[in-house]
């Protein structure tokens, strides 16, 4: 971003440069009093830089007429022929000697539903309990990615798409430290949490569906999205103007809406617990 912002500077000042003497001249030609072209020329360049500068910085920020599946596309193509010169690496250190040393089992445990059902309390909760147990947890939470890792993706479909993908890589590395993952994101479309099972292993992934109904996740709205979404500031809203497709089968089912959050959460512990704990895992 600040490499951009010198970027957009020094094209501002080349460019008035250029449109100073130009106007300069003409001034100069046109009143035939050189004075008045200077002070014509020096009152322009100030005003018009200004303008030409955030006018740069506004359609920086506007993804009119741009193709992002093309650069994806360009994108990819590159990253096909750096591959081809990349050989995967191991080392002494496995994921079982990790396993081993945390004395626990790393899985996945894959929040999806609606903005506003309930992802990151249910996640942090989860995680609060697991932590107290002794057990070596990271959360990977939708806004707190899109500040950093995803800060470059947009929510269009195609990025909504890379934007789970990058997730699920994150979160592979994060299994084959011995780490167990909690990951609280929208994630709408089924096909990309599928991807996103097979890339970790279907052993290795917990799908928690948190249903909650629509009208419910609008009403709390905390962060005020839907309302934003309403009035068409935000486009490509899921559940409003984008589809959420849900699990055909996911491992838990979460209705925050109709049962305590105590409750649900006793019972995520039943069913995730068992799956990291070493005692649980023979084969450990």
């Amino acid at each position: 971003m600040a490499n951009s912002k010198l970027r957009h500077l020094a094209k501002t000042l080349t460019w008035r440069v250029i449109g100073t003497i130009d106007t300069m001249v003409l001034a100069w030609v046109i009143s035939g009093d050189p004075a008045t072209g200077l002070k014509i020329g020096a009152a322009e360049v100030v005003t018009k830089m200004i303008l030409y500068y955030f006018h740069e910085r506004a359609w920086y920020k506007i993804n009119f007429g741009l193709d992002r599946r093309q650069e994806r596309k360009s994108r990819q193509q590159r990253a096909d022929k750096v591959s081809q010169n990349i050989v995967h690496q191991d080392f002494g250190i496995d994921k079982k000697k990790r396993e081993l040393l945390l004395s626990q089992k790393p899985i996945l445990v894959w929040f999806t539903g609606l903005s506003g059902s309930g992802k990151s309390t249910m996640a942090n909760l989860l995680e609060s309990e697991l932590h107290a147990s002794g057990y070596k947890t990271y959360i990977l939470d939708g806004d707190n990615i899109r500040g950093g890792l995803c800060g470059d993706l947009a929510f269009t479909e195609a990025d909504r798409i890379e934007n789970i993908r990058r997730i699920g890589e994150v979160s592979k590395l994060f299994l084959d430290s011995g780490i167990v993952v909690i990951s609280a994101f929208v994630s709408p479309f089924a096909h990309d949490r599928d991807l996103v099972r097979q890339l970790v292993g279907k052993e290795n992934f917990v799908e928690v569906f948190v249903d909650c109904p629509i009208a419910v996740c609008e009403q709390r709205d905390v962060k005020g999205l839907y309302k934003k979404a309403r009035e068409g500031k935000i486009k490509n809203f899921t559940g409003i103007d984008s589809p959420f497709e849900k699990p055909e089968h996911p491992d838990i089912v979460l209705k925050t809406s109709e049962i305590d959050a105590q409750e649900l959460l006793s019972n995520l512990l039943s069913y995730v617990e068992p799956k990291i704990s070493v005692e649980a895992n023979v084969e450990l």
